[in-house]
């Protein structure tokens, strides 16, 4: 299996839909609850790394599933999981979402090494 390369973007409000119970003014986030195996996060997941991805030729993700949460907690989620992409090639990866020094919120895609 190839190995890709993926990319770390700055996405500041991405999961304002998800976590609507959040407050707006608050600039934390609270992912303690967040069930990386629910219909709407797997989306977020999905329709996120394509955006990442719009600008290569690098096959897009069609699906992900057997996602786990391995942890949730203030300004920080890490999920892991399969995710499938456009040309039959599966890939274990973590997703990781983090604020960085001056408060940007940083998602990353990082794939499995055994793949």
């Amino acid at each position: 299996m190839k190995v890709r390369t993926f990319k770390t973007a700055v996405i500041a409000s991405l999961f304002a839909s998800v976590m609507s119970h959040t407050a707006a003014a608050d600039p934390d986030r609270d992912f303690s609850k967040v069930n990386c195996n629910d219909t709407r996060v797997r989306a977020m997941l999905l329709e996120s790394y394509n955006q990442i991805k719009s600008n290569s030729d690098d096959p897009t993700v069609v699906d992900l599933y057997d996602q786990t949460t391995v942890k949730g907690d203030v300004n920080k989620l890490t999920c892991h999981g399969t995710y499938e992409f456009s040309d039959g090639d599966k890939v274990n990866m973590t997703y990781k979402l983090y604020k960085n020094s001056i408060g940007q919120f940083i998602n990353s895609f990082e794939p499995d090494l055994d793949n």
